[in-house]
């Protein structure tokens, strides 16, 4: 479990010397992951124009299985046979649909709606990839921040006592010069942390679409950092749960349902007229029958078949090469997942603890007259650069944490 025993450690260090940390210029009230997650949902504009192309899907398959409408008119023949206005009426038509044509029809909507839906939840989960990862690392840049302070404020007492002790000529010019040289680098790092984290925050708000977002801090809990599968079921969770994958598999259903669809297509349909009209020259009352079809002789929609067969294999062999590449894209990102964990848990469970005891003992030392301050800010620097290197390993962790969650929906890695 990853922890954060550094920054209590900083923070008693910057207490103990007679400094108090600086002030958090961010809100008290610091926002959660599922708060942050809620908002990208919300106001994504990426998630919104793809739950608008499920809409439209659907509209798509109601209107594909509709049938056509009924056709009504007038009609009139003979028109001045022995100077009478020949033979007036109306008529109407209708067209019937044969081979389950609307059926089938709507059978390849279905498809394109669910693989919309699947779409739809590919995009939600590539921008809850983008917010965690810029969710936890605007809370290292806090952490990092924190951690600057401290070390500004230990830097600033060591200082000052060099400076005490140099009046009192129990120091040398060399130990001052060392000392403002110190304090004026750790300045540095500060300003440099800051602007890490205002970079962050921009950063985590255009994720969550929301640009002009006010800066807040952020609480996180690093012990999420975890990915405690091993290959093979990583690897069935990736095949398995991959919306990605899943709209393949519906895109070729969808081209299977087009292909029986483009079969069926030389079947002809039937178009019947009924007519009634009035004889002006002889009153008589005249009904007709009209009905026809085309014949499939040339055109047996021969192409439109092969076509809907040459797309089916695509999508199928599609559907293989992503699961391919899905599995290569795990095996790099457990690779480097377990680099980058394998690295934070050396900080974590020697270097960070040996670098504080060392420190402490160094300034029992020095206060004690036996270590130089020389000495006792080589150990300083070496234990806030430690901790300084294990936030940079946790966003690597985090990164390589948050990549193999989005496998789940066939991000891929620069």
């Amino acid at each position: 479990m990853l922890r954060f025993v550094f920054i209590a450690g900083c923070m008693s260090l910057a207490l103990a010397a007679g400094q108090s940390t600086a002030q958090e210029v961010l809100p008290a009230a610091p926002l959660s992951l599922d708060a942050v997650e809620a908002i990208a949902l919300e106001s994504h504009p990426a998630i919104a124009e793809a739950a608008a192309r499920v809409r439209a899907a659907r509209g798509n398959c109601l209107q594909v299985g509709l049938p056509p409408n009924p056709t009504i008119g007038y009609t009139a023949s003979e028109i001045g046979d022995d100077d009478s206005a020949g033979q007036q009426g109306m008529y109407a038509g209708q067209t019937f649909i044969r081979g389950n044509k609307l059926g089938l029809n709507r059978q390849v909507a279905l498809q394109q709606i669910r693989e919309k839906q699947q779409q739809l939840a590919v995009e939600q989960l590539r921008v809850l990839t983008a917010v965690r990862i810029a969710f936890y690392d605007v809370y290292l840049a806090q952490r990092q921040v924190e951690l600057s302070e401290a070390l500004v404020a230990v830097s600033a007492q060591a200082n000052k006592s060099v400076k005490q002790l140099f009046e009192a000529q129990e120091a040398r010019r060399i130990d001052v010069l060392q000392a403002d040289i110190e304090l004026e680098r750790i300045g540095v790092k500060l300003a440099q942390a800051r602007a890490t984290q205002q970079a962050a925050w921009r950063q985590l708000s255009v994720a969550m679409g929301q640009p002009n977002l006010d800066a807040q801090s952020v609480e996180a809990d690093p012990a999420k950092l975890e990915w405690t599968l091993n290959w093979e079921a990583s690897r069935q969770l990736v095949l398995d749960s991959s919306p990605e994958l899943a709209a393949l598999m519906f895109d070729v259903s969808r081209a299977r349902a087009a292909l029986a669809r483009a079969c069926v297509e030389p079947i002809p349909d039937v178009t019947a007229q009924v007519s009634v009209q009035q004889d002006t020259a002889t009153d008589y009352t005249i009904a007709g029958v009209q009905v026809g079809m085309p014949v499939p002789l040339w055109n047996r929609n021969q192409g439109g078949i092969r076509q809907a067969r040459a797309e089916l294999t695509a999508a199928q062999r599609k559907l293989e090469a992503v699961e391919l590449d899905l599995t290569a894209q795990l095996a790099q990102r457990m690779r480097e997942f377990e680099a980058a964990k394998a690295q934070a848990d050396a900080y974590q469970d020697g270097i960070l603890r040996r670098a504080e005891e060392n420190m402490e003992l160094t300034q029992q030392s020095y206060d004690a007259g036996e270590a130089t301050y020389l000495e006792l800010l080589t150990v300083q620097r070496t234990y806030f650069e430690s901790n300084l290197d294990y936030l940079a390993t946790l966003g690597q962790v985090n990164r390589s944490v948050q990549t193999l969650a989005g496998l789940l929906v066939g991000t891929r890695g620069d």
